[in-house]
């Protein structure tokens, strides 16, 4: 029988993260300072540094801003700085000034306008000391955390990361760094950056993690997972929900990777060891069920299914679960039951179907702002739930949420804020990076959807292909009992006793579905192949 082509290997990686190319800022030397002249020659001229800024016209430059300081006028220190970055002729002195600016308004509580601002400084710097560096770093990425918006670094670090001067500092650069050339598809770039991460350093549980997701892209699932390995050496092993979730988004990458190397055994020891109560356990049982099917363990694929078929995951998206229950089904000849199944699924799936063609058109703004309403309180609207669900605990998601109301509440205290140079600047900076949020985040959705919309249609398209094979395998029967004057008898299989613990329980299914045992269905069902068709269908 052939398999739908919408029919996945089982596994995907989340594609969690978006790169561009890696330009490292070179050291510039400082200019050396020349020599006193003897008192009867001419003083040699000093070493000019190519893009170095002349000390005194820095002095000069910044000599309004030093006076506004020193007074504690904050605000008109501020509207210097914007002076000087809105003047080409000061381009040498705007990194310079871009920093101090974040500084200046991140003192007068403007977060995210602080985190453009230094974000500008990263785009610009090239001569920074290793001081400088290892002061704005910091500052600017846990500023960008506490906005929501740590991506908005990640492109600055990616094109500038050779500015900074020390190890901790490039580890945080190079972990950002990697994460953008991972969402632009840039794979060798982000295995390079990810080298930056050395062991000890605050990411290098994440980079490692990273790391493995990158190598599973590439097609290296071995290699991957050594680096899940370390990973999970390296991660905090704390009882925080952070934490948690980290070590079960490890063990869903660990399986990915076992069953990426035809490893299935123990991929099912990965995914069976992802946290009942854990986010991430659906999608293990999904691709656990399709390791149970690798190994001819139909009963397996068959009871791990039936969990996504109760009503507690009916906002789920797994079209694929019921296409794998149908060609299970077909692999143990149980036609009547797959037959029942494919008129199911294409009842199901035909009006979802209709509702994504519906749907599609709708610009990235509405799609950004449908995703927020369901993830702050539950509303789908137009579409059912299913295609709005992940995006409710979506970690990428919920960062593009928080950085957008974030940027709200700023703009909001921007209006009390006198009409002046900076207020103005950060207005303007403020407004221009929700636009772009939004319109990156809500383009992404709306993409998907699309994408999710043609799959639907691919596979109501396939369904057909079951009902044809399901039709030819009759058909061999018919002419195989018109041959011999008998249907063919059911092919022997060995009957073994199951081993049960003596504190299981069982309770045979009647049709009732109850949270508790969600997770915990056994089906037991005999093959109804003849010895004839047996081996074909396995063979196909």
């Amino acid at each position: 029988m052939r398999v739908p082509s919408s029919v996945r290997a089982g596994w995907l990686m989340p594609a969690l993260l978006s790169g561009v190319l890696l330009t490292a800022g070179a050291a510039h030397a400082k200019p050396k300072e020349s020599k006193p002249a003897p008192a009867a020659e001419s003083a040699p001229a000093a070493v000019v540094v190519p893009g170095a800024p002349d000390p005194k016209l820095r002095t000069q430059t910044f000599a309004d801003y030093e006076s506004q300081l020193a007074s504690g006028q904050k605000a008109r220190a501020a509207d210097a700085l914007v002076a000087i970055v809105s003047d080409p002729a000061q381009s040498p002195f705007h990194p310079e000034a871009y920093a101090k600016l974040g500084d200046l308004l991140l003192g007068l509580d403007l977060p995210y306008a602080a985190t453009l601002a230094w974000r500008q400084g990263f785009v610009l710097a090239q001569d920074w000391d290793a001081e400088t560096v290892g002061r704005e770093v910091p500052k600017a990425i846990e500023t960008a955390q506490k906005v929501g918006d740590i991506a908005v670094l990640q492109g600055p670090f990616s094109k500038n990361v050779g500015i900074a001067r020390t190890e901790d500092v490039r580890g945080q650069m190079g972990y950002l760094a990697a994460r953008e050339a991972f969402r632009q598809g840039s794979y060798g770039l982000s295995l390079g950056l990810l080298k930056l991460v050395k062991q000890g350093d605050p990411q290098f549980a994440q980079a490692k993690m990273l790391e493995g997701i990158v190598l599973n892209q590439q097609s290296k699932p071995d290699t991957a997972l050594t680096s899940f390995e370390a990973a999970g050496k390296a991660a905090d092993k704390g009882s925080s929900a952070e934490s948690k979730r980290f070590l079960e988004m490890l063990k869903l990458n660990t399986g990915r990777s076992y069953y990426a190397s035809g490893n299935y055994p123990r991929a099912i020891q990965a995914f069976a060891s992802v946290d009942r109560g854990s986010e991430f356990w659906p999608e293990a049982q999904f691709e656990r069920a399709w390791a149970h099917f690798r190994i001819d363990d139909v009963n397996g694929t068959l009871g791990l299914l039936l969990s996504l078929d109760t009503p507690f995951f009916k906002t789920y998206y797994y079209p694929e679960a019921d296409l794998l229950r149908i060609y299970s089904m077909f692999m143990i000849c149980k036609f009547p039951q797959a037959n029942t199944e494919i008129d199911s699924f294409r009842a199901k799936y035909a009006k979802i179907n209709d509702a994504l063609k519906g749907w599609n058109g709708r610009s990235a703004e509405e799609n950004f702002e449908a995703a927020r309403k369901y993830r702050q309180d539950g509303d789908a609207g137009a579409l059912p739930a299913m295609f709005w669900r992940s995006y409710a605990s979506e970690e990428r998601f919920g960062s593009s949420v928080k950085a957008v109301e974030s940027a709200d509440a700023e703009l909001k205290r921007l209006k009390n804020v006198a009409a002046n140079p900076f207020s103005e600047w950060a207005r303007t900076a403020v407004k221009a990076r929700r636009s772009e949020l939004v319109e990156l985040e809500g383009a992404r959705i709306r993409d998907r959807i699309a994408a999710q919309q043609v799959e639907v249609d691919t596979m109501l398209n396939d369904s057909q292909i079951f009902t044809l094979d399901i039709m030819a395998m009759k058909t061999k029967l018919y002419e195989q009992a018109a041959a011999s004057g008998k249907m063919p008898d059911v092919a022997r299989t060995a009957k073994r006793d199951e081993r049960v613990k003596r504190t299981f329980v069982e309770w045979p299914y009647e049709g009732e579905v109850w949270a508790d045992e969600v997770g915990y269905y056994k089906v037991n069902t005999a093959p109804e192949c003849p010895a004839s068709l047996r081996t074909s269908v396995k063979g196909k």
